[in-house]
């Protein structure tokens, strides 16, 4: 999301909460017996490891140490460790995390492997005429291969307890302690069949899926500067001069034919779902207005006519529009076209999804839906790299709200823990870009910030930080600038100069990002200029 200034920023809160078991399975048993894959090479049976923790449904919720929260998660133990599943402690800062209730967003690490999500219900329903109840336990659960839903699981464990003035404290307690026992029993069975009957290989490929692999994609350092670097260089006194225009005969890429441009700007707030604030005004963003305005002025100026823009904005920018939009330029747009997509929104993690594969929050967004409704930057990347255009470019100005990313913890689920990371709603460019790989044309996506950064907006007038200073570095160099070069002199130092005056109360500096494949470092948008 981008931030707002400190007088209007709210924070996004998660509403989905879920009792969370993260599994690593190097090899899963043969059969639903739970039989250990042995290797041909060593004779060794390979090990299964399973990472349990507890996470609220609700702010109203039972905590981790309610006692059926805690038969459960103690019962859940003992039925994997009797199928000889390795049961690893997550450390003490992810159970302070999860404690903290649905607030909490959970994602995948690379090397997540085997996950299984699931919520637990209690309920006590008394015969009438006795004094004899049903202590029932229900647990409902997903189980993921990396970041990918395998199935969906439903256990139940029932039994009869006495409710008289003289057992009924004793009798409730026990009674959802053997219900835990019998629903765990259920839920184990029908976990570890679901798991033995994946292949080793077929484990292996949906989770090195998530895996980020060596590209030929390339993230630029700007100068002074490196990828880990907490703080920016400090900027320029000057900016080098604007270069003179160039013709045709230039070096560079050929002059582009049609020049298409899709511009995505969520202000208003007030429909999405699933976070604080929902219903209401309060998340909505100022600045946004004035972004798309900005973006469609200045880029008209270098062929981006009216009959070529695509505008979805506020009601307008839903999931599905997007979707639709993208999918309406892959059919149209030609093999020597150019494109450009442009997305001014809130941004933040997505729940049960890869780690840094951060997604927009659009008019319509639902944070607690299935998540294969959501959208997020990488299949964004995906659909926008379908586009048989020679030059394909992606501006984000998107992450976080100033409170949510101080206040929104994410806890990412790994092969060897459960650990707690800070992380902000722009996306990981280095792992985005891996959505676009087979693309025949040059692409280069630019973000305003770091994905453990915010993104700043100024207001109605100005708009985003980053918005504006790469309109206005277009406008500097007329467009003959290749954009590696733009961006490392018109863009991330005036950014950072602004960050250096920093007012008062404003969140800390965010540092813009660009990414880029084939020729995507020297598309010059003056290259074609009329």
């Amino acid at each position: 999301m981008r931030i707002l200034r400190s007088s209007v920023r709210k924070h996004l809160r998660r509403t989905a909460a879920h009792f969370l078991i993260g599994v690593q399975a190097v090899a899963f048993a043969a059969a639903a017996g739970g039989a250990p894959v042995t290797p041909a090479a060593d004779n060794q049976p390979l090990a299964k490891h399973l990472v349990m923790l507890y996470r609220k449904e609700t702010d109203s919720s039972p905590n981790r140490l309610d006692p059926t929260v805690q038969a459960t998660t103690l019962a859940l133990e003992h039925e994997f460790l009797n199928r000889q599943y390795q049961i690893t402690e997550p450390s003490a800062e992810a159970y302070r995390a999860m404690d903290q209730g649905p607030g909490v967003i959970v994602t995948f690490a690379p090397d997540a492997g085997m996950s299984m999500v699931y919520s637990v219900y209690a309920s006590m329903r008394p015969e009438p005429g006795t004094d004899i109840a049903i202590a029932e336990v229900r647990i409902e659960a997903r189980v993921f291969v990396g970041s990918t839903l395998l199935s969906a699981e439903q256990a139940r464990g029932q039994i009869q307890t006495r409710t008289d003035p003289a057992l009924q404290k004793y009798g409730e307690a026990r009674g959802y302690e053997i219900a835990a026992q019998r629903a765990a029993i259920d839920l184990a069975n029908r976990v570890n069949t679901r798991l033995s009957g994946l292949g080793a290989g077929e484990i292996a490929n949906m989770i090195a899926a998530d895996k980020t692999e060596a590209t030929t994609f390339v993230l630029v350092t700007p100068p002074g500067a490196s990828p880990s670097a907490d703080s920016g260089p400090a900027a320029p006194a000057q900016p080098p001069a604007p270069p003179a225009p160039t013709d045709s005969s230039a070096t560079g890429p050929s002059p582009p034919g049609k020049r298409w441009l899709l511009t995505i700007g969520v202000s208003d707030y007030s429909k999405a779902t699933g976070f604080a604030g929902a219903g209401t005004h309060d998340n909505d963003l100022p600045g946004t207005p004035t972004d798309v305005k900005n973006v469609q002025r200045t880029l008209k100026g270098f062929g981006f006519d009216d009959a070529s823009t695509i505008q979805l904005f506020d009601r307008s920018a839903t999931t599905g529009a997007v979707r639709a939009a993208l999918e309406r330029l892959a059919a149209t747009a030609g093999g020597n076209d150019v494109a450009v997509l442009y997305i001014s929104t809130h941004g933040m993690e997505r729940n049960y999804g890869k780690a840094g594969m951060t997604m927009p929050v659009f008019y319509d967004t639902n944070v607690g839906a299935d998540p294969n409704s959501l959208l997020d930057f990488a299949e964004l990347v995906k659909l926008f790299s379908r586009i048989p255009a020679k030059q394909l470019i992606m501006f984000i100005d998107a992450c976080h709200s100033g409170g949510a990313a101080k206040q929104m913890t994410t806890v990412a689920i790994s092969m060897r823990s459960v650990d707690v990371t800070h992380s902000g709603g722009s996306p990981d460019i280095a792992r985005v870009l891996t959505a676009a790989k087979g693309m025949r044309g040059d692409i280069a996506i630019m973000s305003a910030a770091r994905t453990d950064e915010t993104a700043l907006d100024l207001g109605p007038t100005i708009g985003g930080l980053f918005t504006s200073k790469l309109m206005n570095a277009l406008t500097a160099t007329r467009g003959a600038t290749p954009l590696e070069e733009m961006y490392k002199n018109y863009v991330w130092s005036p950014v950072i100069e602004y960050c250096k005056n920093n007012p008062a109360g404003e969140p800390p500096c965010q540092h813009p990002v660009l990414g880029y494949g084939g020729a995507g470092n020297m598309i010059r948008f003056g290259a074609a200029t009329p």
